[in-house]
């Protein structure tokens, strides 16, 4: 057994019993207190990840970047993983790119972002809101991506043709595409996610000679209650959260 695959004092460990998780750290002289028992989380220390606990009722976990970005302090609504996964495919992210982000909010998109250009490539984040930025920095630190991220308060300035991708959520990003534009390599791919149908079109309406429109999605994830003859969909889908409209920066303005 290697070492990296054994809890050890201080480590993160997801909990799992059915249908529920919880996220703590292995700790001496600590419990977790749950509806179902009270654990001594010291008496984990040692034991392998992927182990279920002495008294049968919870599964042992590494949590993945997942587990930690849904746990995170949220000032603000965080992305979801089934619009992150996308999101980070379409924009063609890269060991070593450059992407913008405006809107930094609680920093989950930023972790998904950092976690996707690493080692090499940096993510330059925005957001008005300096109590957010300080947020967000605290939730990328506890995940070891904060050294991918420079975290900026915006002013409306950015550097020209320098990012290879574009992540953009706020309210009104329709004031902000030529700016968008200005900042993106020619072709690149820059991301838009919009809650609302009027702020859908608003979008849209302000791109015309600046970006192609390739595409609006809306995502939905639906679960399966798998057991031997009574499989079925989960009652519970996880519906609309927002549209993802994804533009390419065109050369040449109409």
């Amino acid at each position: 057994m290697s070492a990296s695959e054994v809890i050890k004092e201080g480590d993160f460990v997801l909990f799992v019993h059915r249908d529920k998780r919880w996220l703590v750290r292995a700790a001496r002289g600590k419990k977790l207190q749950t509806h179902i028992s009270s654990l001594d989380l010291g008496e984990i220390i040692g034991m392998e990840y992927g182990s279920i606990t002495k008294d049968g009722n919870y599964y042992l976990f590494r949590p993945t970047l997942v587990d930690r970005i849904m746990k995170f302090e949220r000032p603000t609504q965080i992305i979801y993983p089934k619009d992150a996964s996308y999101s980070v495919l379409k924009l063609d992210l890269f060991p070593g790119a450059r992407v913008l982000e405006l809107g930094t909010g609680s920093g989950a998109m930023t972790a998904y972002l950092a976690n996707a250009v690493r080692p090499d490539g940096e993510v330059h984040t925005y957001d008005i809101n300096e109590e957010y930025i300080e947020i967000a920095k605290r939730n990328l630190s506890s995940v070891g991506l904060d050294r991918f991220v420079k975290f900026n308060l915006f002013t409306g300035e950015l550097q020209e043709g320098t990012y290879d991708a574009a992540f953009v959520d706020i309210g009104d990003p329709w004031k902000l595409t030529d700016v968008v534009w200005r900042a993106l390599k020619p072709s690149r791919v820059a991301a838009f996610l919009l809650p609302t149908y009027d702020q859908l079109e608003k979008l849209i309406e302000s791109i015309s000679g600046l970006f192609y429109h390739e595409e609006t999605v809306e995502i939905f994830v639906r679960r399966l209650q798998v057991a031997k003859n009574r499989t079925r969909p989960q009652n519970f889908i996880a519906g609309h959260t927002a549209f993802l409209t994804f533009l390419r920066k065109t050369v040449k303005r109409a």
